[in-house]
């Protein structure tokens, strides 16, 4: 029956065939199944894809159509229907593509003709970067995977979720995708279904990825410094219908998670991508990459068939998935600022274009089609015709909106569909398989559409008050907008241990309400006891956000409170309590404050921000009540509460009151923003942020005892340079105007770490000075320079390239009245069996070298409670 079915394909796919839609599959000549062929109409934009097993499903409109079938390795194959009111079955057979190899050339540089090849595309890949002005099309995303081993310690949790050995997962989007330059998408979701929990898979991250750009830090083999990392062969060269197509070898110059290898296909004459096939290795997944581009309009190539095949492993979890994408419905504008026929006129063999040569009267567009046509391009010639590519190109690209427009919109109906609505829409057919992994899941959700009951039960479920919360702590939804959070009898947060206080266990509650108009309410408070101190603290903060768009809220806080004179940048807490009880070094220093604190902040402008407050505060000194630790391997002893630095005495931390104003103006030009649930979210800039801050200490106001001016201006930025990575800077000087009465709370002090073991990798913070070493009430400045690379010195090497590890360069500065000025050097290694971090640092006072330290930074806790993220 099967031989029956392929001699009748074979007879029909040459002639016309009539069927209101068309069902069948795509077979090569021995009658094996072609799985992920893509179908496509390009008069109506409307395809498909077929699946593992080869089936393909088409409905089309009545009337005559003509449907392109493409799959890499088989010729591209027309096929003619007539759509009526019948229903009719058609296999397609792909006959294998037959590749010409190419003749051996010795051009006058001994190259690979592959390289001019790809100079050309090269040159050309930032005018089909933008080529599109607009563009909408209809995606359809399924996903299928299978957990091939899951460690025993994890199936019990994993199996909760639904993830079990050998048990498929499904999971299906349809999405309306609009796009427009620059990079502005805006998604649709009009229907997701899945087998597992979660339904939020979104198609963007696949959809919207473009060969011609480097994507997420890995390098395009088209990106503008391809040649730096790639070397190129021409593997073979074939014509698919008019097109002559060259088949490009990827191949690596190194090792490392940032290059692909693999195959990418290009169209002589155009240098536009016809198809892909990639493979990119991470230390943890490997992903294999195959795109299909087809004519969607004139003279315009896009993607209409994505298939991402993954295997991953972590954890001891290893499994597979896979990712196919049917594109359709393009609907494309092009780009109107560009003259697109200097770059249409560019194929010289096409049966199509040859006749068709228009007259260019403008200089620059003249040179770039002499440049293009040349059948061998040097790289000097290669490096003018990027340029002027660009150059031409870059004048027709919008200016960005600063409101950054992305948009993931679900419909309200999208997880409602019904079954058999699926069963229509779907473009590609489901294998029996994933037929089966959804009958569970359908007749759940059958029982909530039919089942008032069952339904009402698993709404009540989700606001069920949990007993078990009191102990642990956790979240009590009452509604979306209302929100309380106990922190547990047992708060693991709120467990601290210093020498002032010894012991410290305590507790917190919130309550937070939120709402879609940007307002925002939250009320903390936090109660804790010292043991050996026999003291009991408690304090509120209260934050209210009335005006989304301008960012503009109040805060209020105040209550007893044991703080760090370097409330800002001390040490954390956290790495305090395991120096204090594993090395008996107490870094920490604090003082008790009875406060109130009052403060307002709002844009004036977008990126010009203005922040006022208001501090009243009764400090008194605190001494050492605990001597515990639980080891002693340096043979340290317990230094006193007063900070251990020369020009600090008893009198700089006694008892005041101190009354507080704070003014604060923070402008970034050209800051990009995104909207959601009406408040604004800074995005970036590519300009720095320049800040001025002015505190003053009010001398009498509420019997204050202190009397200061304090001006700081700063400057920082975090920018990716090309080629170079990832740079930091930041250079912050300040002046007390007027010192006459200070406390060392009131002082200026820098971020430093101290101990061996560190929290963090950041930039901003010295490494071989001590806590307050350097604290000041006079004039300084400091500077900090990071730059993070893949690849700077070890992971050059064999061993490492291949790891995800970074690696940064430091250099830090400071320089304060009545001190030698004093820098330091660093080198890290970062993200080391994604954990931990090591840095060595050289630091030097004027002329002379002073400190070599090595660091170790692992992930604690900050001082806020917020997770500290190894690597900066």
């Amino acid at each position: 029956m099967r031989i029956f079915f392929l001699m009748l394909g074979l007879i029909l796919s040459s002639f016309i065939i009539q069927a209101q839609c068309i069902e069948g599959k795509v077979l090569d000549t021995s009658g094996n199944p072609i799985p992920y062929a893509t179908i496509y109409a390009s008069s109506i934009s409307k395809g498909t894809t077929s699946n593992l097993e080869g089936i393909y499903k088409l409905e089309l409109p009545k009337g005559k159509h003509q449907l392109t079938v493409r799959y890499l390795g088989y010729k591209t194959k027309d096929v003619e229907v007539v759509c009526i009111d019948s229903l009719q079955y058609l296999d397609i057979i792909l006959d294998e593509q037959l590749y010409k190899i190419p003749e051996v050339r010795i051009l006058a540089s001994g190259e690979d003709p592959a390289y001019s090849i790809m100079r050309k595309a090269i040159a050309m890949s930032y005018y089909y970067l933008n080529q599109v002005e607009e563009y909408k099309c209809r995606i359809y995303l399924k996903g299928t995977g299978v957990v091939a081993k899951i460690p025993r310690l994890l199936k019990k949790t994993l199996k909760k979720e639904g993830v079990e050995e050998g048990k498929p997962m499904v999971t299906e989007n349809i999405t309306d995708l609009h796009f427009k330059l620059p990079d502005v998408v805006e998604e649709n979701i009009i229907s997701m279904r899945s087998t597992m929990d979660g339904d939020d898979m979104s198609p963007n991250g696949y959809i919207t990825l473009s060969l011609y750009n480097d994507i997420d830090g890995v390098i395009s083999p088209l990106s503008r410094d391809a040649f730096t990392y790639y070397k190129f062969q021409l593997d073979a060269s074939f014509y698919d219908q008019d097109y002559l197509v060259h088949k490009i070898k990827i191949i690596p110059r190194r090792e490392g998670y940032d290059l692909y290898s693999g195959y990418i296909y290009l169209v002589e004459g155009f240098w536009h991508l016809h198809s892909a096939e990639l493979q990119l290795e991470q230390k943890m997944f490997k992903i294999k990459i195959n795109q299909v581009y087809s004519p969607v309009g004139k003279n315009v190539w896009m993607p209409v068939s994505h298939n991402f095949d993954i295997d991953a492993g972590i954890m001891g979890v290893e499994f597979s998935y896979k990712y196919i994408a049917s594109v359709s419905n393009y609907k494309i504008e092009l780009n109107s600022k560009l003259d697109h026929s200097v770059y249409k006129n560019l194929l010289a063999d096409s049966k199509e274009y040859v006749q068709e040569v228009n007259e260019v009267s403008k200089q620059q567009q003249s040179e770039i089609q002499k440049l293009i046509q040349k059948e061998d391009i040097t790289k000097k010639e290669s490096r003018k015709l990027k340029k002027l590519v660009r150059e031409n190109v870059a004048e027709s690209i919008p200016k960005k909106d600063l409101e950054l427009t992305d948009q993931n919109i679900i419909e309200d109906s999208a997880m409602l569909r019904s079954v058999s609505y699926w069963d229509s829409i779907r473009p590609i057919p489901l294998t029996m398989k994933e037929l089966d992994e959804y009958k569970v899941k359908d007749s759940i959700q059958f029982k909530i559409e039919t089942d008032s009951t069952f339904k009402d039960s698993l709404e009540r479920d989700k606001y069920k008050f949990k007993w078990r919360k009191l102990l642990t702590g956790g979240d009590f939804n009452f509604n979306d907008e209302h929100t309380f959070r106990f922190g547990g009898i047992v708060d693991l947060g709120h467990i601290n241990f210093n020498t002032v206080e010894g012991l410290n266990i305590g507790t917190e509650f919130s309550y937070r309400y939120s709402n879609d108009k940007g307002k925002f309410f939250r009320v903390n408070q936090t109660s804790e006891y010292a043991f050996s101190c026999e003291r009991m603290t408690s304090y509120l903060s209260a934050y209210y956000r009335y005006n989304g768009l301008k960012r503009a809220s109040f805060r209020v806080s105040g209550g007893r409170k044991i703080s760090d004179f370097d409330a800002e940048t001390g040490i954390s807490e956290y790495l305090n309590l395991i120096t204090t009880l594993f090395l008996k070094e107490n870094y920490l220093k604090l003082y008790q404050k009875d406060y109130i604190k009052l403060s307002h902040s709002f844009d004036i402008v977008n990126g010009l921000n203005l922040f006022t407050g208001f501090e009243y505060a009764q400090r008194k000194e605190l001494i050492n009540h605990s001597d515990f630790y639980v080891s002693n391997p340096l043979d340290n002893n317990f230094t006193s509460n007063i900070p251990p630095v020369n020009n600090v005495n008893q009198a700089l931390v006694g008892d005041h009151n101190a009354s507080i104003f704070s003014l604060g103006i923070s402008y970034t030009p050209e800051y990009f923003y995104r909207m959601n649930d009406g408040v604004k979210f800074n995005s970036h800039s590519r300009f720095p942020t320049f800040k001025l801050n002015y505190t003053k200490g009010i001398k009498s106001l509420f019997a204050s005892d202190v009397d200061f001016d304090h001006l700081e201006f700063s400057i920082s930025q975090h920018e990716s340079v090309r080629r170079i990575g990832n740079v930091y800077y930041r250079a912050t000087a300040g002046s007390f105007l007027n010192d006459n009465s200070m406390y060392f709370a009131d002082y200026k002090h820098f971020a430093a770490n101290a101990p061996f073991v560190i929290g963090t990798s950041e930039g901003s913070a010295f490494r071989l000075i001590d806590y307050y070493d350097y604290s000041t009430s006079k004039n300084y400045f400091e500077g900090h320079i990071r730059l993070d690379n893949d690849r700077i010195l070890l992971k050059r090497l064999p061993v490492l390239n291949r790891t995800l590890m970074r690696e940064s360069l430091y250099f830090n500065y400071l320089a304060t009245e009545g001190n030698y000025p004093y820098y330091e050097f660093g080198y890290g290694l970062n993200q080391i069996f994604l954990m931990f971090n090591v840095e060595i640092f050289a630091g030097f006072k004027g002329l002379s070298h002073e400190y070599t330290g090595i660091k170790i930074g692992i992930p604690f806790v900050s001082k806020n409670g917020t997770s500290v993220f190894i690597g900066g």
